[in-house]
């Protein structure tokens, strides 16, 4: 028996799982395995023991993303080790692909699949039931006296893969109300990015590969989920959902007519040149609103972050323009606080900027991150953040410590260069920007409720005084104001 395992990440609005659904997958009528989810069970310690006793699990293998469900797994790993210790612990996902080394140091992780595990974790049960040799597994690490890396394989085309296991769960608690429709799904459509930004996991993960599913696999799906779900809406978690216009096109033709919202990520200016026809297939088809890294004001930390392509400043405010014709509402995502000898003066030129997007389209959402390295070796924002003093722990208990956890939430991370003075001139100016124009995410929030945050924090917006919005926080926290970055899609 086989136990794939979801360690909490988050405390509400859960999503499907699909990172273990699609190795359940390959394990699909060649082991018995079992899904569990922490997101949903709130006792996951207490399910995973009862469940390793009473159906002789054998191997367990986990995902794991940093932040909150790091935490989860290594508490889990460390728990299932004491207890059974013949249990073979097997960790997946962008944190130990990333941080391979550190992981398996640690005593309670037996082996690492790094990058796509949809064949690797297969071949790796196969070999360790029938006794095979470790060594051509694609992607696999392992302690063999030392730790072993395998030499990764090939990107996987996602049509070639089987489809995903729904039947493991109850998807009911999965389907929830957002902003793009009342019975809301996430779904993968494809896998990667073909972009090197400096600042992200995906690609230091996957070296700017990109496959995707066709359009036609993509409606079928979606149109399988209404039929049975009674689903209208869904949020592609994609990393680059738009990268083909072909591919946008085709499965927006497809959904014209099927009442369905839908969400993705886009880089700006991959979408500036898509064709007036595919925008207006977006509109008809359900599109209601696009995630986008704007990241930076700057043309020279957007070249330190090594954005690629031909985005500048200037595209992103043409392409907040260029929606308001097709009533798609734009959100631009920032990270602010890259290692520059400049922070004051690249906070000063981001605000600025971003109010400026206001001016363009004021629909336009704004996410506020604070830039937090990435392990990505080859990347120039990881090598100017080490010239400044940053160094990942290099003991995988040494996560537990607060600073790491909140580290990857992109809010405080334990960067050397970012006083207490910078992080809170950033949480102020975001405190007043989200009461004088709340996010549409949070659907709590009554009209009412919206007015009174704009009365609050319009003043101190149109004088542009953001120091020590007590007000607005109180407000905000009595009405459990959700950030879009939090509420999510």
């Amino acid at each position: 028996m086989i136990a794939l395992i979801n360690p909490r990440a988050t405390r509400w609005r859960c999503r499907i799982p699909l990172s273990v659904l699609s190795i359940g997958a390959s394990l699909e009528g060649h082991y018995p395995y079992e899904v569990l989810d922490g997101n949903i069970d709130g006792t996951l310690a207490s399910t995973v023991a009862r469940m390793i006793k009473e159906r002789s699990v054998r191997y367990v293998g986990l995902t794991v993303m940093p932040g909150p469900q790091l935490r989860e797994s290594i508490l889990l790993s460390r728990m299932i080790r004491d207890r059974f210790p013949a249990v073979k612990i097997v960790w997946g996902g962008y944190f130990p692909t990333l941080h391979t080394n550190v992981v398996l140091e640690s005593p309670y992780v037996d082996f690492v699949i790094r990058d796509q595990g949809d064949y690797s974790f297969r071949m790796l049960i196969d070999a360790l039931e029938h006794g095979g040799d470790l060594n051509h597994i694609p992607g696999l690490s392992y302690k063999d006296g030392s730790i072993r890396q395998n030499p990764k394989g090939g990107l996987i085309d996602p049509n070639e893969l089987p489809p995903l296991p729904y039947h493991k769960l109850n998807l009911h608690p999965y389907i929830g109300k957002t902003y793009v429709g009342t019975r809301t799904i996430n779904y993968h459509s494809s896998v990667g990015c073909p972009f090197l930004c400096g600042f992200c996991a995906v690609a230091a993960v996957y070296k700017a590969r990109w496959m995707g599913l066709t359009a036609d696999r993509i409606a079928t799906d979606l149109l399988w989920f209404k039929k049975n779900f009674n689903v209208n809406a869904v949020e592609f978690h994609d990393n680059n959902f738009f990268t083909s216009e072909r591919r946008t096109f085709e499965f927006a033709e497809r959904m014209v007519g099927k009442e369905f919202g839908w969400w993705g990520e886009a880089r700006p200016d991959t979408v500036m040149q898509y064709d007036d026809a595919t925008w207006k297939m977006m509109k008809q088809s359900g599109c209601k609103m696009i995630f986008f890294g704007a990241e930076s004001s700057s043309q020279q930390v957007l070249e330190l972050m090594n954005k690629g392509g031909t985005q500048t400043p200037d595209t992103v405010l043409a392409l907040a323009e260029r929606m308001k014709a097709y009533d798609i509402v734009p959100e631009f995502s920032f990270v602010l606080g890259s290692p520059t000898s400049t922070i004051n003066e690249d906070l000063e030129r981001d605000f600025r900027y971003i109010r400026r997007i206001k001016e363009i389209n004021k629909h336009s959402e704004i996410v506020l991150y604070t830039y937090s390295p990435v392990h990505f070796k080859e990347a120039e924002l990881f090598d100017a953040s080490k010239n400044l003093g940053f160094q990942f722990p290099q003991n995988l208990d040494d996560w537990l410590l607060p600073q790491w956890q909140l580290h990857d939430l992109r809010k405080n991370p334990a960067t050397p260069w970012l006083t207490p003075a910078n992080l809170r001139r950033i949480k102020n100016f975001e405190r007043v920007l989200n009461a004088y124009s709340p996010t549409n995410s949070d659907l709590k929030l009554t009209r009412f409720r919206r007015r009174l945050l704009q009365l609050l924090g319009s003043w101190r917006y149109n004088l542009k005084i953001y120091f020590a919005p007590y007000e607005l926080a109180f407000v905000q926290r009595l009405f459990r104001y959700r950030q879009p970055e939090i509420e999510g899609f």
